[in-house]
């Protein structure tokens, strides 16, 4: 009896399954309706207790920040530092995330040169990337060229590390019985390989994209005359915590837009994935 109360009580905290679209459908809107109402519960907390709680030169206020915004988006103030920080972040990311492709999958299928570089690149990896921003603004100088350099170093290492992962984990038995069937090199690579490790390289690409905000805030930080990062300093620099808040809110923007298009990436990713091992089964 207490084994089917403890299987009951558990199947009512389950979400609901796929079969019964009217029962997801109440459950979506439920889980919608609450963060909804946590967030405007917040919003309205610290409303109240700007001025009266917390002097409201150092929280500022949900109203105060949107009029901000609205003030930064007019004099084009918003665009110019986003614009800038964006830039960094894209060409950056692809570098980075390119280059741990590369040399994640190249050292995936070499063991010896796996045993030659992997000591060296966990090595390099202990040391903080945020340590050597200062570097890359000697080196590269103020302009986009250090941040740009400081976001490919933080993206580089996540990617990396996932896709050699992610290949060496994959199961010999597929790459086995793709050989039997005649597989190629090409094909072993596109319709065993990557099908296999593509969850594990797309968690890299995701978890990289708020390390490369960070690198680029970081170096814009340290030297920089335009950018979120200069204008977060600023602000903080003239106690303007309103427009802080702005620029912190426009870094949260770009990671959620950046990992919205990795989700899209990653749908369709997963189904060639599906249909690729329909396929094989055909």
């Amino acid at each position: 009896m207490s084994q089917t109360t403890a299987v009951r009580t558990e199947s009512t905290v389950e979400a609901p399954s796929a079969g019964a679209p009217g029962s997801a459908a109440r459950y979506a809107l439920l889980t919608h309706g609450l963060r909804l109402a946590i967030v405007v519960a917040l919003l309205a907390l610290w409303q109240y207790a700007s001025g009266r709680w917390v002097d409201a030169i150092l929280i500022s206020s949900p109203t105060e920040i949107v009029a901000r915004f609205a003030e930064m988006i007019q004099n084009g103030q918003l665009w110019r530092h986003t614009q800038v920080t964006f830039t960094e972040i894209i060409i950056g990311y692809a570098i980075g995330a390119g280059l741990g492709l590369a040399v994640g999958f190249g050292l995936a299928q070499s063991r010896l040169w796996a045993d030659v570089f992997e000591p060296m690149i966990l090595g390099f990896y202990g040391i903080p990337r945020t340590a050597l921003a200062p570097l890359f603004i000697i080196w590269l100088g103020i302009g986009i060229a250090s941040k740009v350099g400081v976001v490919a170093l933080m993206s580089f290492f996540l990617v990396f590390f996932n896709t050699y992962a992610g290949l060496r984990g994959v199961d010999r038995d597929y790459v086995n019985l793709a050989r039997l069937f005649g597989a190629d090199r090409f094909h072993l690579i596109w319709r065993v390989l990557l099908p296999a490790a593509s969850p594990t390289i797309l968690v890299g690409l995701k978890t990289a994209v708020p390390q490369a905000v960070i690198g680029a805030t970081v170096g814009e930080f340290i030297a920089s005359s335009e950018g979120l990062g200069y204008f977060i300093r600023r602000a903080a620099g003239t106690f303007d915590a309103a427009g802080l808040f702005v620029g912190v809110i426009m870094l949260l923007v770009l990671v959620l837009v950046a990992n919205w298009l990795l989700d899209l990436l990653e749908a369709r990713l997963m189904a060639w994935r599906s249909v690729t091992a329909i396929g094989n089964l055909e």
